[in-house]
């Protein structure tokens, strides 16, 4: 080929090679710019959403007022009601525009049924709520006053799906706004909490007496799920570097209402311990107790602003970077006509050499030959650089299959028991977490077996820790030899052993986990003069998904409280877990 048409064909070449490269980073940017932007919509219809169920939940303060005043209700607090009514419809209708605009798939069509399902909800509760308040005080009983509220605090979950979608959807769109989408839920759905806590004191307060048992109940479980949704959401808010507008909204609200809400809510659980003498009716507490609430509502906030300032930032990064793009363009472009215009025979041809031998390189064919240099000059440097660099590469091929091999076998130390040569706690829970996902995906059931070696300590003082460790050689061999394939097992510690039985329902389950209990009760243990004279047995607790859902942290405790109940039941024995477990495994 003759040189003027090789000098063309090149130019061409690297001139198409710039462009599709320029071209694919100006689509990356774009595209980034896209989804930034979708990303600011979404917060923005998230705001909505969050706002709607804000609303909801602040309606019920004086819906509570006006259900512990005497009939008729004072015009002042009639008033409040109608305004906070009227500011839940406004919301709910802009939320309803919002989910009109969806694309309409499954889940959003599922979402849209929830959200016409909250707004007749509401309807209903609000003339329950207008029927109990028209009775005389005295006539209104704790059951109407408990279904006046129950209903005005079951609307929110209605919102729930909607939320959902459109967290998931900025998300989505720019994943580094996911700690603060997801801290905005959280601390929403703690604010909703906070008002629920309120709405647990309507009926007592109003009848001036102590709380019921239901009543303590209740409260208890909705302080422990606060103080829970404190903890995540604490884990959300204070990530390092964090600090700005979001931190004090955290440092008010925990100043605010996780010190003087509380306050207040002691002192109305100590009253209705007592005689129920609360000094105040429901929209007293409310006055007192929602104020210090709202901080949460400023914690949210402020946490979506950031959610939103994110994803402009990353829409202004991206349009910058559409234009540092198209300059790049046009400077390599002219460094390429410069270049070529300098181009001689005597670089041509050792040059095409030399690329053919880099595409090998690239290929990880390193045995392809390099042109021999005709001079002393920049070319021959060239030349010794690729093939130092071929040398390089087999050295550093060489260096990778070594470390790949190390890397395996430290992983393969990291995950077993080094006395059982079973997967160790760790390396159980990866494969019951990616089990139990495979399980929930599919519908299908699953069993989580847990044992614990009876009377392992005083086994260990009669025989010796020797003995002891024989022992748990034996029961771990019994148990890889018990699970059928794809089945996880492991060591969970000290003398506790588990297993994670797939494609396995209860029934199933429990009879496996005899078959274990028996085959380790009949393993004999070779004494220290060699005899066959000791025996242990095991405690088993068996739980599945059909009852305890696909939560492993749930699992394991539910069969714990199973298992400790097969040792107070005599050991050397299988409990499956049943539904007292969920809170005798807190206790056990």
């Amino acid at each position: 080929m003759p040189l003027s048409h090789l000098l063309r064909l090149l130019a061409a070449l690297l001139t198409l090679t710039t462009a599709a490269v320029v071209a694919r980073m100006a689509w990356t940017e774009w595209s980034d710019y896209g989804r930034a932007g979708v990303a600011i919509e979404a917060v923005a219809q998230l705001r909505l959403a969050l706002q709607a169920a804000e609303m909801v939940s602040r309606e019920r303060g004086p819906t509570n007022g006006v259900l512990g005043s005497a009939a008729p209700a004072p015009p002042e607090r009639l008033r409040a009601l109608t305004e906070a009514r009227e500011r839940t419809d406004r919301s709910l209708d802009a939320l309803g525009q919002v989910m009109a605009g969806l694309d309409h798939d499954a889940a959003r069509q599922d979402a849209a049924r929830r959200y016409l399902a909250g707004r007749l909800a509401l309807r209903e509760a609000r003339a329950t709520v207008d029927r109990v308040a028209a009775l005389p005080k005295a006539e209104r009983s704790a059951g109407s006053l408990e279904g006046a509220v129950t209903g005005m605090v079951a609307v929110v979950p209605t919102l729930a799906p909607a939320i959902a979608i459109l967290a998931n959807d900025a998300q989505k769109a720019y994943p580094p706004l996911g700690d603060a989408v997801q801290g905005a839920r959280m601390i929403a759905e703690l604010r909703e909490y906070a008002g629920l806590l309120g709405s647990h004191f309507t009926a007592a307060l109003t009848a001036e007496r102590p709380f019921t048992a239901d009543e303590r109940a209740q409260i208890e479980r909705t302080r422990g799920r606060i103080d829970e949704l404190r903890f995540l959401a604490s884990l959300r808010v204070q990530l390092p570097g964090q600090a700005g507008p979001v931190m004090q909204a955290w440092m008010r609200a925990e100043a605010q209402y996780f010190q003087v809400a509380q306050q207040i809510v002691q002192a109305v659980l100590a009253a209705g311990a007592s005689d129920g003498r609360y000094g105040m009716d429901p929209a007293g507490f409310a006055a007192r107790y929602v104020p210090e609430m709202n901080t949460l509502f400023d914690l949210r906030d402020g946490l979506l602003a950031e959610a939103a300032t994110m994803a402009r930032a990353g829409q202004s990064h991206a349009r910058g970077e559409l234009l540092l793009a198209a300059a790049a363009a046009v400077l390599l472009l002219a460094m390429l006509a410069a270049y070529l215009a300098i181009v001689q025979r005597r670089v041509l041809q050792p040059l095409a050499g030399t690329t053919r031998a880099l595409e090998a390189l690239a290929r990880h064919e390193l045995d392809a030959p390099l042109p021999r240099p005709q001079a002393d000059d920049e070319m021959a440097a060239v030349i010794g650089a690729v093939r130092t660099l071929q040398t390089q590469v087999r050295q550093r091929q060489t260096l990778e299959r070594e470390r790949d091999g190390l890397i395996e076998r430290l992983r393969d130390l990291s995950n077993t028991d080094f006395l059982t040569g079973l997967p160790n706690r760790r390396a159980f829970f990866q494969a019951a977490q990616r089990d139990l996902a495979e399980a929930r995906r599919h519908g299908h059931c699953a069993v989580l077996v847990l044992l614990d070696v009876d009377h392992f300590k005083q086994f260990n003082d009669t025989h010796g820790h020797a003995a002891g460790d024989q022992a748990l050689v034996e029961v771990g061999q019994a148990i890889r030899r018990a699970p059928r394939l794809g089945d996880a097992v492991g060591r969970f510690g000290g003398e506790e052993f588990v297993l994670m039985l797939n494609h396995c329902d209860a029934e199933q389950g429990l009879r496996f986990a005899e078959r274990l209990r028996e085959g380790i009760a009949q393993t004999a243990l070779a004494g220290a003069n060699g005899a066959s004279v000791m025996r242990v047995t095991v405690s088993v607790g068996v739980t599945s998904t059909d009852c305890c859902g696909f939560d492993l942290q749930t699992l394991l405790s539910r069969a714990d409280a199973a298992m400790y109940r097969a040792k107070r039941a005599g050991r050397n024995q299988v409990m499956q877990a049943d539904p007292v477990d969920a809170a005798s495994a807190t206790t056990v």
